[in-house]
């Protein structure tokens, strides 16, 4: 993780507009790429590149409960005020790197491998993996970008986004370069600029789900335009995502007995990324909310494969498609179907809608016990709703969700009781957009989001 590091703080440093800089490079193979297959080393870096995208969000969000005995013995104090909705203080230099570091390390490497790309040469010998390679930076500088907005903006809103304080772009590593905030409007402008040059040069399939293939871009786009709430779009890019690739696991061939049950890398997974898990989100910690567990129905594996029974009437949470605990924010196959069934509901396109639901439901249950939904019988919308929240638990998608579910009219208020104080936030709330780290508004002065 040391040139994770390295790289953030260069990263922090770019914010302020300065003279000098270290008279030596922190790193010399990181400052001086001279071939394309240095630059595919640096994008093959798991740990810049995949895993990190911010888990802050999902502590905010509904899913999850803490016992008082757990939050009190947290030695995270920024989780904890992460979990009570507080409007300051979520992110210290005692905590380094936090969110804010990750997310922007992942812009400067990608506008690093960009930026080395236009000193070599495109030539018919190496187009191929030229354009690979900064279809990839592209990828992962949007996603980044994404994250930030999902994080530090207010939920996107067509009559607003254009004076909604959005992210800082940083074009290039010049650290001389002063940073101002985007409005929100031309963050999401930039982000989708991006997917769509890296959807133009990357190969419909990657070699591997850490690295970004077309149908990763499809994916991001459609989540993209989901969280715009602009469902045509949304729903046009899932199609092109799953015209690449639409196989689905059969949870009845999925073995209960594993810790983590869901093998890494498995058929569903597009693209691979990963979260670092905040402390409060360990599984021996964050119990799942009854609300949420009690819409399982018997016959549904999700209730077995994504949970842990802990035999005292709380359940843990053990279903992540990385293998492992935490967070697993990635591109997938099962994300896209509901994607394109919620935009086709909301478009009227009903039979659409319960097609891809059903599609995915069947998978899901004992085998020959599902019932298939019709179009009739329902509010579908409300259904795929309900089916979007209990498969995609512990996705990173929540704290976005609600944002726009409220943005439409849901009115959702949260509430959470820690130490026997009530906590509560409320629809359509400013600390919707988290709090800037501080030191970050020390060192550059850009506009603190309103508390």
């Amino acid at each position: 993780m040391k040139i994770l590091y390295l790289v953030a703080i260069v990263l922090t440093m770019s914010l302020l507009s300065c003279k000098k800089f270290l008279d030596e490079k922190s790193d010399k193979k990181l400052a001086v790429p001279e071939r394309l297959d240095d630059l595919q080393a640096l994008l093959n870096n798991e740990n810049l590149n995949n895993a990190v995208d911010p888990g802050a969000a999902e502590v905010g969000a509904d899913d999850f409960y803490v016992t008082d005995a757990d939050f009190n013995s947290l030695s995270n104090e920024q989780n904890r005020r992460l979990y009570t909705w507080e409007k300051d203080n979520l992110f210290t230099i005692a905590n380094f790197p936090n969110d804010w570091e990750y997310l922007y390390t992942l812009i400067y490497t990608a506008n690093t491998v960009l930026e080395n790309l236009e000193k070599i040469e495109r030539t018919s010998s190496n187009a191929s993996q030229y354009d690979n390679i900064k279809g990839q930076a592209y990828f992962n500088r949007a996603r980044a970008y994404y994250n930030v907005l999902q994080l530090w903006s207010v939920g996107y809103n067509s009559s607003t986004a254009d004076s909604d304080l959005g992210p800082v772009i940083r074009e290039s590593t010049d650290f001389n370069k002063t940073s101002v905030r985007a409005s929100v409007a031309k963050g999401y402008n930039y982000v989708l600029s991006d997917l769509f040059g890296a959807k133009r040069l990357l190969p419909n399939l990657s070699v591997h789900p850490l690295r970004p293939g077309r149908q990763a871009s499809y994916g991001l786009l459609a989540r993209v335009y989901l969280s715009m709430r602009d469902y045509g779009k949304a729903a046009l890019y899932a199609d092109s995502c799953l015209k690449i690739k639409a196989v689905l696991l059969d949870y009845n061939q999925i073995s209960v007995t594993p810790t983590f049950p869901f093998a890494r890398f498995n058929a569903e997974v597009i693209y691979e990324s990963a979260a670092a898990i905040p402390q409060i989100l360990n599984n021996s910690r964050a119990k799942i909310v009854p609300e949420l567990i009690n819409q399982y129905a018997d016959n549904d594996l999700r209730k077995v494969l994504y949970f842990r029974n802990n035999n005292n009437g709380t359940f843990g949470w053990r279903g992540s498609y990385r293998a492992g605990q935490g967070v697993f924010p990635g591109i997938t196959v099962d994300e896209q179907y509901l994607i394109r069934a919620e935009c086709n509901a909301r478009l009227g396109n009903l039979q659409i809608a319960v097609d891809d639901l059903n599609t995915l439901l069947i998978k899901r249950f004992k085998s020959g016990t599902y019932i298939p939904y019709r179009v009739n019988s329902l509010d579908i919308l409300s259904v795929i709703l309900k089916e979007r929240r209990k498969e995609l638990v512990m996705r990173g998608l929540r704290w976005t969700d609600l944002k726009r579910f409220n943005l439409e009219g849901a009115n959702i208020t949260l509430r959470r009781t820690a130490n026997g104080i009530n906590y509560e936030l409320k629809p359509n709330d400013k600390r919707y957009a988290l709090e800037i780290p501080q030191d970050v508004i020390a060192i550059s002065g850009i506009e603190q989001n309103p508390r």
